[in-house]
């Protein structure tokens, strides 16, 4: 199977390693813009709950500023915001509850086992770090996009004198 797609700016930022010219580096960039969708409209959904409308804006606010959340977006955030708003609450139950609860068998044994809530804790966290990489919520999500991947061969003699110009 294929890589994903990246977006030009992206693979600039990995280092060209697919060669493009300036001319298909500026066709690319030209046809992303026009297919690049509206932010207008970035707004939490209504069916979140408090907690999730609250962590909705505090990140969609930081990604609007950095220029990577658009109105299709909104979703997947939402999806994110719902998982952490859960995971809240679990949270919150268990510090009330305990780690341990006791369970009653059918012998009418009653024996301390581990909270059911927190096999649900492990599956939120799951796929909120699933969600969170795809936003770049994550510090290695982050580094990332930011490091450039370096070239495993040599450049020839005419790329180290004229580089891209090639």
């Amino acid at each position: 199977m294929g890589r994903k797609a990246q977006p030009i700016a992206l693979q600039l930022l990995k280092g060209n390693k697919n060669r493009l010219t300036k001319q298909e580096i500026e066709h690319r960039q030209s046809i992303e813009e026009k297919l690049k969708p509206k932010k207008d409209a970035v707004k939490p959904p209504v069916w979140l709950n408090d907690v999730a409308k609250k962590e909705f804006k505090r990140i969609a606010k930081e990604l609007m500023e950095l220029d990577l959340i658009t109105n299709v977006d909104i979703n997947a955030l939402a999806a994110y915001c719902d998982a952490y708003s859960d995971y809240v609450e679990c949270t919150k139950i268990i510090q009330d509850e305990g780690l341990m609860v006791e369970y009653t068998n059918k012998a009418a044994e009653t024996n301390k086992v581990p909270h059911p809530l927190l096999t649900k804790k492990k599956q939120l966290h799951e796929q909120m770090k699933s969600l969170a990489t795809e936003f770049g919520l994550t510090p290695s999500s982050r580094a990332k996009l930011a490091m450039p991947k370096l070239d495993e061969k040599p450049k020839s003699e005419e790329e180290r004198m004229f580089g891209d110009a090639l």
